[in-house]
């Protein structure tokens, strides 16, 4: 997910009768709603919109201060976004208002939706630069300087015969009713008092505005929407952001427009990458890609997965929510335990030498198994998943690229799917290990495609093993609680025979032993996969670049303290169940192998070797001595009462 945070305005239709209605500014809003949300990987719950008459003055400020000012959630530097779609104005500056700089002597004015009524102070003269300049130095004070404003609307436009022709395009309106002097009565509280702000036109500020248009210019709307908002969507659609800014930015989109508007990129930020990189972190999806005399070596091998037949799509970076076409399609011919083998399915000579992986299709040979079944009243949410989701085993397969195959009987799926009017619930049928568990999971207002499709990937990589198991019964794994002051082990193994039951208790630490009893020193990694939300996070991933393995053989890895859940309590227990179920499940190699790739959200980044070496024989040679296994502990959380600090 993207640290991104937005407040979001749109206003076509104003309460006032002298303010000319506009026509694509809410869609404008819910266009960038879309972006945020489908592109740049934004929760929607991070996202605030408000639209027309819920567009007030009061709405606003208030929204501005609760969302963004106030809100506990957003760290210090998150990306912040403030965007306004509908009529600017202006009125002339009071007295001693404007800074002795701003020789226009006019105010700029955002027109909220009851711009120019009447009110209990007054008339509402719109939500003026200076206290908006106020509000966004509260926001960087409180949350720092990575602030976009964008303002698809204009303020003073020269009046010319043209504009009076496209009033009805134009988002500019005339102040007809308010007077300088109900500036003041709305002015926001700590701007009162301050000295004079330079106007939101500042080559300096500390912010970094994108703007429709400079003062005296005019900002046009159409049926596809706001000029300036079309062209920044298909910018930002169309070109890798994770290597541009905002002033690169910029000047793509007049390149795009001409000389039609004139586009402002303002602040001192501005040749900062677009909201300073927050979405366009490392995607663990791909792998290094080396390409040399018709043969790719993908960093994705046995150990990841991969089978002959698997296809990859080759890609020219690594970073999330920024275009990233495919270059080239491979089809994996050779696997060896860490890499892979793969020539491109049509002849190119523009593969570069150097470019990224990622799997398209597994080509798993025991499809994942989903029977799908449907109330009247969700008939039509299950009619899609009748369609991606086929009965006869064939490559179907959808975003993960699992194979997933459609069965006629519960008992004979992995996983079962009943659609309700608004969620989903979801039957586990087939437990790995334990055989007790309470496999029924209800999710709210999610994709049933996107449940399923992680659903599918998540049981891929929970059975993923060595067929050969060549460490079998030669790696061993305790787990203990331990004492939060003196980290010492408390409790007993809770593992025994493959399962280990828990007692559930907020915030304790749990280490995990490793015993190696084979002759081999071993690089260990270790999954937490969670079954109620097909997630899975590295609780141990060694440093790639340490020389010494971390398990040497006949001897043992102490890992702690470790919390054994996602959340911030040790174990997170749905408050209708006494138990929960997860899963660790161990790797094992002879050498460092990067498994950033098995988790859904990784915090870690893989620093191997990008050179392009074309020394095949020497990684065969190196790949034949090297050994891998896995194992798989299933854990079994169980209700453990509250114990309050006068019984302790």
């Amino acid at each position: 997910m993207s640290r991104i945070f937005a407040l979001l305005i749109g206003i076509d239709n104003y309460k006032s009768g002298n303010i000319w209605n506009l026509h694509s500014c809410v869609e404008d809003a819910k266009k960038m709603k879309c972006w945020l949300t489908d592109d740049l990987d934004v929760p929607k719950n991070q996202i605030r919109i408000l639209l027309d008459s819920h567009a007030t003055k009061q709405s606003i400020e208030d929204l501005f201060m609760e969302h963004l000012v106030n809100n506990p959630i957003i760290e210090r530097n998150d990306a912040i976004i403030f965007y306004f779609a509908g009529h600017g104005s202006s009125l002339p500056a009071p007295a001693g208002w404007s800074h002795p700089k701003q020789a226009t002597g006019k105010v700029n004015i955002l027109c909220p939706y009851d711009h120019d009524t009447r009110t209990s102070h007054g008339r509402n003269a719109g939500i003026s630069d200076r206290s908006l300049i106020s509000l966004v130095e509260e926001l960087i004070v409180s949350k720092g300087d990575n602030i976009t404003v964008i303002l698809d609307c204009c303020f003073s436009p020269t009046q010319t015969s043209a504009n009076i022709r496209d009033r009805h395009l134009t988002r500019w309106t005339k102040t007809v009713k308010a007077v300088p002097d109900d500036l003041y009565s709305g002015l926001w509280n700590s701007a009162r008092g301050k000295p004079l702000a330079r106007g939101l036109f500042n080559a300096m500020a500390p912010y970094t505005l994108l703007a429709a248009c400079p003062p005296g210019e005019k900002a046009l709307e159409g049926k596809e929407g706001g000029k300036f908002t079309t062209a920044f969507l298909h910018a930002a659609t169309s070109i890798p952001l994770h290597r541009t800014s905002y002033a690169g930015l910029m000047d793509q989109l007049l390149q795009s427009n001409g000389d039609s508007q004139k586009f402002v990129c303002l602040g001192k930020n501005k040749n900062r990458n677009l909201f300073d990189d927050i979405p366009f972190t490392t995607d663990i999806r791909f792998q290094p890609a080396f390409y040399s005399d018709d043969i790719v070596k993908v960093q994705f091998g046995a150990i990841h997965g991969v089978v002959q037949g698997t296809s990859l799509s080759l890609h020219m970076h690594n970073h999330r929510c920024s275009i990233n076409p495919p270059i080239a399609h491979c089809i994996v011919t050779d696997v060896h335990p860490t890499f892979s083998f793969a020539r491109p399915k049509s002849q190119l000579s523009s593969i570069p030498t150097t470019s990224w992986a990622k799997v398209t299709q597994w080509n798993n040979p025991c499809p994942f198994k989903v029977y799908l079944k449907s109330t009247f009243l969700s008939f039509l949410r299950m009619w899609k998943l009748l369609k991606l989701i086929p009965c006869k085993p064939r490559n179907a397969t959808l975003g993960n690229g699992v194979r997933i195959q459609r069965v006629s009987s519960e008992d004979m799926a992995d996983l079962s799917v009943k659609m309700a009017s608004k969620s989903v619930f979801l039957v586990q049928n087939k437990p790995i290990i334990s055989e007790h568990e309470d496999r029924g999971i209800e999710i709210d207002g999610m994709d049933g495609i996107q449940i399923i499709d992680d659903a599918a990937k998540f049981n891929f990589h929970l059975v993923h093993k060595n067929a050969e198991n060549p460490f079998q019964n030669l790696v061993d794994i305790e787990i203990h609680r331990l004492d939060p002051v003196e980290w010492t082990k408390i409790s007993p193994n809770y593992l025994q025979n493959g399962i280990a039951v828990i007692p559930h208790q907020r915030g304790a630490l749990y280490s995990i032993t490793l015993h190696n009893s084979s002759n081999v020193d071993m690089w260990p990694y270790l999954l937490y996969m969670d079954p109620t939300r097909f997630s899975s996070v590295l609780l141990y991933n060694p440093d790639p670049l340490c020389k010494e393995a971390p398990l040497p053989c006949h001897g043992r890895l102490d890992i702690g303290a470790t919390k054994l859940g996602p959340e911030e309590s040790a174990i997170a227990l749905d408050e209708k169940n006494d138990l929960d179920f997860a899963y660790i499940k161990g790797f094992f190699s002879t050498s460092p192998v990067n498994l950033s790739s098995l988790e859904r959200q990784s915090s870690s980044q893989w620093f191997g070797d990008m050179q392009p070496t074309s020394a095949r024989q020497a990684a065969e040679l190196n790949s034949r001595s090297l050994a891998w296994d896995t194992a798989l502990v299933s854990l079994i959380f169980t209700r453990y009462p509250e114990i309050s600090k006068n019984d302790r």
